[in-house]
């Protein structure tokens, strides 16, 4: 390679150029040397343009490129930042649409998401406002045809559901959880029922109604309670033979001390006196006695007292941990009487207080 100057624009030029970097024209292999001055001429060239000898037409000989010239020249610095920006653009324009197509992706899966957790959540509700919210804002969703028929299902129930509420009552509560065996106020039903036992079995007061409570209802809301209840019950249970010796001790008092006037009978009736004996306090023997013959003024000639049959009587524990018979019991008076115009009977209810030694601590009579 050597450096020669431009037959045309006598720049400098390498003899291995391809073409002039000033005028254009091809160089490498387009270039003769002239037999008279020896200069650089173009092939195409008849004459020298320096001593205007007559050319051969022919190429002059190139030299042998060196190592260096043979490998092959980068392309100008020019076109390789052209093409690496608009490799840039490329590779960045596919980077946004990545993320795009990545950010929508991400979005539908967030929607989705929210879609099926809202979706989830209607299980947990009864009000069918939530489910017309839900056919509202996803109204292209899956599950819409679902949705809607448990709202209309809802709204049905929801009516029902107020009828109960106005009439509270078993029938109406146990066929309503009968209609609807998968609704969330079943729960609702069972401790309503669960009260309306309990407040029937209390009305009963036997040990039996509140067995029958507990059996129904082992883990009910008032299953403590009645627990408690029936085993107070039971502890109150007069045998029958504390019932009889009861009922021995009411009939002397009535046959002796009260009929009799017997002021012994009304002594060995009580301890020594009565807490309360029909409106009087600390009432004695002689207080019985008293009461016995206002009973047998004027034309009484004699009384008989039948104690009916139907007597209640439980165990009740009183201040101070002292355990007594409460006896509640009907009465019929016959009374003879000189002056048979005059009434022959009377009935009395008649409540009392017996202590375990079956000494009558309290009583009250009232005429019916």
């Amino acid at each position: 390679m050597s450096i020669i100057k431009c037959p045309e624009c006598r720049r400098q030029v390498s003899t291995m150029a391809g073409t002039c970097p000033g005028c254009g024209i091809r160089i490498s292999g387009h270039l003769c040397t002239c037999p008279g001055c020896g200069s650089h001429c173009l092939i195409h060239q008849d004459t020298c343009p320096q001593c205007g000898a007559p050319l051969e037409n022919k190429p002059a000989p190139s030299p042998e490129p060196s190592p260096e010239e043979k490998t092959p020249k980068k392309a100008p610095r020019k076109r390789k930042r052209i093409w690496k920006w608009l490799a840039g653009a490329i590779v960045a324009a596919l980077l946004l649409g990545a993320l795009g197509a990545g950010g929508d992706y991400y979005r539908q899966q967030l929607l989705q998401q929210r879609e099926q957790a809202r979706y989830e959540r209607l299980c947990e509700t009864t009000n069918p406002d939530f489910y017309q919210q839900f056919l509202d804002e996803y109204p292209e969703s899956e599950h819409c045809d679902e949705v809607r028929e448990r709202m209309l299902r809802l709204q049905e129930e929801a009516r029902e559901w107020q009828q109960v509420r106005q009439a509270v009552n078993r029938v109406s509560i146990i066929s309503f959880m009968q209609k609807y065996p998968g609704s969330v106020r079943l729960r609702i039903c069972e401790d309503m029922i669960d009260s309306i036992d309990w407040q029937e079995a209390q009305a009963v007061g036997s040990e039996e109604a509140i067995t029958a409570y507990l059996t129904q209802h082992p883990a009910g809301r008032y299953a403590d309670c009645a627990a408690e209840t029936k085993n107070a019950l039971r502890l109150s249970k007069v045998t029958t033979g504390e019932r009889a010796l009861i009922r021995g001790a009411l009939e002397t008092f009535f046959s002796k001390a009260i009929a009799n006037r017997d002021i012994k009978a009304a002594s060995q009736a009580i301890d020594s006196t009565m807490v309360m004996f029909c409106g009087k306090k600390d009432a004695d023997a002689e207080a019985i006695i008293q009461y016995a013959s206002e009973k047998k003024a004027k034309d009484v000639i004699g009384l008989h007292y039948l104690i009916d049959q139907k007597m209640s009587a439980h165990k009740e524990m009183l201040a101070g941990g002292v355990v007594c018979y409460s006896v509640e019991f009907e009465m019929l008076e016959t009374i003879s009487r000189s002056d048979i115009s005059q009434p022959a009977s009377c009935n009395y209810r008649v409540t009392a207080l017996i202590s375990e030694e079956y000494k009558i601590v309290q009583m009250e009579i009232t005429k019916l």
